[in-house]
């Protein structure tokens, strides 16, 4: 039995998909069954969780399978609203207030820093 997650294919998809393709097939062992998937998924993380804890049921392969489709659904709704946008950075957006450096690599002060700087008196 060979049942093989598509490229575009959700991992929904391909678990219902797989279901569909298994129901038929009787006295099937379960350690032919995480098997066939872990060879079918591109999903690395279920095929991770998988080979640690291999399920002893169909059900609890389903319910397993069912947390990484939530997952994979959050990343997907999450890469959806960042589509478009531009990074965010923690660069200030005003160049005044920060420090300039001379070619020698020295801070030395920018704009905001001149006007505002406190002089000393002259040395006695």
């Amino acid at each position: 039995m060979q049942v093989i997650q598509e490229k575009e294919e959700t991992l929904q998809d391909y678990l219902a998909r797989f279901s569909r393709a298994t129901l038929g097939i009787k006295d099937l062992q379960m350690s032919a069954i995480v098997t066939a998937i872990m060879n079918g998924t591109w999903n690395r993380s279920f095929k991770m969780s998988l080979s640690k804890n291999p399920p002893e049921s169909m059900q609890e392969l389903l319910r397993k399978g069912d947390k990484y489709v939530d997952a994979e659904e959050a990343e997907r709704v999450t890469k959806s609203l960042h589509e478009g946008r531009e990074p965010e950075t923690n660069k200030r957006k005003s160049h005044d207030t920060q420090r300039v450096r001379d070619d020698k690599g020295k801070q030395k002060a920018g704009p905001r820093d001149q006007a505002q700087s406190n002089k000393w008196p002259p040395r006695l």
